[in-house]
């Protein structure tokens, strides 16, 4: 039995998305779906909504089929903690009814959502469902939130505040495979905020292929809705 394999790339704004289009454009010659986990405000000084060329630039990848998943709402509060990890139901309601508004503004309206780092609090996870949201994705897994079925499954990053130090990636890497060979499902991740590193891109894309080799199959998020 095989499980499928789910790419993301997370942080992607001005300042990193020439890198992320690398990465991109080497997943998708291998036939590799990639995710897209996006962000109204980041890093306190960039807001999607003036970012006119990003903006064109997600439309592209939406329009051809790539999935975006709405990735929390001011990622530069979170410091050294993730925005969506401690929040209480009126609290993240808050902070959805404010991503979700800005987001339709401009002509999105995800119904998936990942909280940054992938660490989400149960009263995030109560009240998704309000902003019509159909899948959840956290540390723990991926949420159906109309069935509340819950697929067990932890997600392998670089970055996201998982680090990226070359001991982490080789980790990863291993990881992937044989989580691949034994037929569960393979999430891997990267901020793009790490993808100027060769490196790190060449060890992401190794890990991307040692679990497709191991039998994963390669599929987006949208897969689950």
């Amino acid at each position: 039995m095989h499980g499928v394999l789910l790419v993301s790339i997370s942080s992607i704004f001005d300042d990193t998305r020439k890198y992320a289009e690398h990465l991109i454009a080497e997943l998708d010659r291998d036939d590799i779906p990639v995710s897209l986990l996006v962000a109204p405000h980041i890093d306190g000084n960039w807001h999607l909504a003036k970012d006119h060329r990003m903006q064109h630039w997600l439309r592209d990848h939406a329009e051809a089929g790539r999935t975006l998943i709405l990735n929390g709402f001011d990622q530069a509060v979170q410091g050294r903690r993730a925005e969506f990890a401690n929040l209480e139901a009126h609290e993240a309601r808050l902070r959805l009814k404010g991503a979700t508004r800005q987001m339709a503004k401009i002509g999105f309206e995800p119904t998936i959502f990942a909280a940054p780092r992938w660490r989400m609090s149960p009263g995030t996870l109560e009240v998704l469902p309000e902003f019509e949201f159909q899948l959840a994705c956290s540390s723990h897994g991926l949420h159906e939130l109309p069935s509340g079925r819950l697929h067990q499954t932890r997600n392998l990053s670089f970055g996201e505040g998982f680090g990226a130090a070359k001991w982490w990636r080789r980790n990863i890497i291993r990881a992937a495979e044989r989580s691949a060979q034994r037929g569960n499902t393979v999430r891997l991740s990267v901020s793009a905020r790490n993808l100027e590193d060769r490196k790190v891109r060449a060890d992401f894309l190794r890990a991307v292929d040692k679990a497709a080799a191991a039998g994963a199959r390669p599929e987006s998020y949208s897969i689950f809705l």
